[in-house]
């Protein structure tokens, strides 16, 4: 039987989509494949999550490498994170779940500035129990150490947890660890799959 149910955030219950983000700003296409890869898909970025960087570090890093595009780097991660805007349909269920007197849980990787500025926008933390942010503890998804963190901090049996993500690799981590798991694509398939879950 199900008791706990887990949630990731990013495109999950907030939208997070640079790309639409950059092309927003009006850049090339070229530009926008250069930004994506050096920013968004860099090492650094996942640094910035774990929580052993800052912003800042992250910033001069990307504009040393790629001294052409530096002010363009600065102008992108000013205020980046007003990206993340809440998806009501997950929000929606999250209420209902709550209602129904199921604990839920936040796991999610998420940077430092990012979650100060979402934790100050957002009421939705009220319908939660309780929460494991990567840059807080220096962990990440997919590592197996940070699913043994949740369990551990929160006394949860990983057979009556449900954990909801929109990536396949930290699903597949989290059913490792013995934990159920939904892979998230939209509210809908999500309602859906939750039926069969709950119905245990």
């Amino acid at each position: 039987m199900i008791k706990n149910i887990v949630f990731d955030l990013g495109n999950v219950l907030l939208d997070f989509k640079p790309d639409l983000y950059l092309g927003e700003l009006g850049y090339s296409e070229q530009i926008k494949s250069q930004l994506m890869s050096e920013i968004f898909a860099s090492e650094e970025w996942l640094q910035l999550d774990r929580g052993t960087i800052t912003q800042k570090q992250a910033v001069e890093k990307w504009q040393q490498r790629n001294p052409e595009i530096k002010n363009l780097i600065a102008d992108v991660m000013e205020g980046w994170e007003r990206i993340l805007t809440l998806k009501e349909d997950t929000l929606k269920i999250i209420k209902s779940l709550a209602q129904q007197k199921y604990n839920l849980y936040i796991l999610s990787n998420f940077q430092k500035k990012a979650f100060d500025y979402i934790s100050s926008e957002y009421d939705f933390f009220k319908y939660f129990d309780g929460q494991v942010i990567s840059a807080e503890i220096g962990m990440i998804k997919p590592e197996a150490e940070i699913y043994e963190h949740l369990l551990d901090k929160f006394d949860l049996k990983a057979s009556q947890t449900l954990f909801i993500d929109d990536s396949k690799p930290n699903i597949k981590a989290a059913l490792k660890k013995g934990i159920r798991v939904i892979h998230f694509t939209d509210a809908e398939n999500l309602k859906e799959e939750l039926k069969l879950y709950l119905r245990e």
